[in-house]
């Protein structure tokens, strides 16, 4: 009897074959494995998680009224948001370049040893943007504006990563960016 170790995302799964039997077990696991991983990826209760602290998140921006105050407060400081503005669509647009362009269309793995220089540049961007929303809504917000960031941060843009896929994340972005740049504008 031969032990069969497969290590996958989802954890590791044995599973005894004999030799004689090698053959016909490797042909049956590879269907149940198409199975049991489309099983393992789905997974309800942290999808009901992550919807749960994205609504959350967006009750607790409304109950604020973040996007009126950032739109209309004279409180808040303008030339600041708009840089953090311009360094969120560049954002966008390195981010859609790597996924959609060089992952997609020319099948290159997107990981960092392939994309060391937009990586630096996305956290340059990410830190300067960050800062640049900070300075801007402080006046506004007080102290609220780190819970304001942290919400809008991990409980949106971060759950809407983990909820849909690439090609919709792009593309919801690029309309919502576009929508809340004319309207700020």
């Amino acid at each position: 009897m031969v032990l069969d170790v497969e290590a996958s995302e989802t954890g590791v799964r044995q599973r005894n074959v004999t030799s004689s039997s090698a053959n016909e077990a490797s042909s049956d696991s590879q269907s149940t494995d198409a199975v049991s991983d489309h099983i393992n990826t789905f997974k309800p209760i942290r999808q009901l998680k992550t919807l749960s602290i994205f609504l959350a998140a967006l009750y607790g921006l409304h109950e604020w009224h973040v996007l009126g105050k950032i739109l209309y407060g004279a409180k808040v400081k303008h030339d600041w948001f708009k840089f953090g503005l311009a360094a969120s669509v560049a954002l966008l647009a390195i981010k859609a370049y790597v996924e959609m362009y060089q992952g997609k269309a020319k099948k290159k793995r997107v990981e960092y040893k392939n994309f060391r220089h937009e990586t630096h540049a996305i956290l340059g961007l990410f830190t300067f943007a960050g800062i640049a929303f900070h300075v801007a809504l402080w006046p506004e917000f007080g102290y609220k504006t780190i819970l304001v960031m942290m919400m809008f941060g991990y409980g949106v843009l971060l759950q809407i990563m983990l909820l849909i896929p690439t090609w919709a994340q792009n593309l919801l972005s690029s309309i919502l960016l576009t929508w809340f740049i004319q309207e700020y504008v």
